[in-house]
């Protein structure tokens, strides 16, 4: 099997990160002025990867990221279905400040006892995260096989999800190295599966 990568990276600085709120809206909390500039700024350190195509979630900031990427690129954006960021529930929109403490909790129970049948009140589990991301990078590794692509995702969701796709992310790995904005996260598809060759510059193995 020839190998397939796909370069995953978060969005850039959104009106949601300052100050810090827990959404998954497909509208509102464009980019700030520095996530344009971060996202430029990504897409041109992407370019010598010779990738094929560039995917944004429907998420309005990673649209916006994506586009710029893609620009750099010199490639049409599309939207992927499926990597957008955790769907909190009860909690959208809320504060980091009073939703934070929630997180840690569901986080633990997803992470430290294994449950991911759990999740935040009103929203989805963690298995559903994890299922629908992996879904979405099957998708485009089955599209561009062979081949490198990107995908702008969610920091929340890139936890998760990644975590149970690459063997080589552990809980304590991801949580200790939590992605800024535009980190990028390396992975390949070959014969045994998904790995993780890069998070953010750290070799996770």
């Amino acid at each position: 099997m020839t190998e397939t990568h796909v370069v995953v990276v978060r969005h850039g600085q959104a009106e949601s990160n300052v100050p810090p709120l827990w959404t998954s809206a497909h509208e509102g909390y464009p980019l700030t002025e520095l996530g344009h500039e971060q996202a430029r700024a990504a897409g041109e350190s992407l370019v010598a990867r010779g990738a094929v195509a560039v995917y944004g979630s429907r998420i309005q900031r990673a649209q916006q990221t994506a586009a710029a990427i893609a620009a750099a690129l010199d490639l049409e954006p599309l939207t992927l279905a499926g990597v957008e960021e955790i769907d909190v529930g009860v909690h959208e929109g809320g504060h980091n400040d009073e939703v934070g403490p929630i997180a840690v909790e569901v986080f633990g129970r997803w992470w430290r006892h294994g449950d991911l049948d759990h999740g935040f009140e009103g929203g989805e589990s963690g298995r559903s995260i994890a299922t629908r991301m992996r879904a979405a990078l099957d998708e485009v590794a089955t599209a561009h096989a062979g081949a490198t692509s990107v995908v702008v995702s969610h920091g929340g969701a890139m936890a998760v999800g990644l975590t149970e796709l690459c063997p080589e992310l552990t809980p304590a790995f991801v949580s200790e190295h939590f992605l800024p904005n535009v980190g990028v996260v390396e992975l390949v598809l070959s014969d045994d599966g998904w790995h993780c060759l890069s998070w953010d510059g750290l070799d996770p193995a």
